[in-house]
């Protein structure tokens, strides 16, 4: 049984011309946690608490960096027949000064070249996430996932355009 969807914050940090990305090493029994996969920095919203507040918890908890203005590019749903794979992200853009964050335990954080993107391995879908902020266009993308976690689908509602 599908008790919902969670919600969680992520913010792609951005100089001019990299991104600061966790490449995630947790290794759990689980296909969710994205390891070995670049991801944006962020968790789930605890009560009572918007996603802009999240956000900002989460990347100064994982990081010791404090942002103040994060920008909201996007939301993404993700929806699967595995209970604990239905989420709402929220998908926020903060410009930072170059800095090195402090140590995790979720992973490992890298500056990443912008051009280099579309070479890293990242889930699918965040591939479209990246082309979207490099435009500064905001987005609202639906995807369907199978048991196996692999992209069935993805919709863009704003633009109406199916993107898989």
């Amino acid at each position: 049984m599908i008790d919902g969807k969670r919600c969680a914050s992520l913010c792609v940090l951005e100089t001019d011309q990299e991104y600061l990305l966790i490449r995630r090493g947790k290794e759990k029994n689980s296909l969710e946690d994205c390891v070995n996969q670049y991801i944006p920095i962020g968790g789930k919203l605890e009560p009572l608490e918007t996603p802009e507040e999240a956000v900002i918890r989460e990347v100064q908890e994982e990081t010791g960096i404090l942002i103040s203005c994060p920008k909201l590019m996007g939301i993404v749903t993700e929806t699967s027949p595995l209970p604990k794979y239905n989420w709402v992200l929220y998908i926020f853009v903060e410009k930072i000064k170059h800095q090195m964050p402090k140590e995790c335990n979720e992973g490992d954080f890298v500056w990443v070249k912008k051009e280099s993107i579309p070479t890293l391995p990242t889930p699918e879908i965040d591939q479209k996430i990246y082309e979207y902020i490099q435009k500064n266009q905001k987005f609202i993308i639906h995807t369907t996932y199978d048991h196996e976690l692999i992209l069935q689908s993805a919709y863009e509602y704003l633009e109406e355009i199916k993107l898989k």
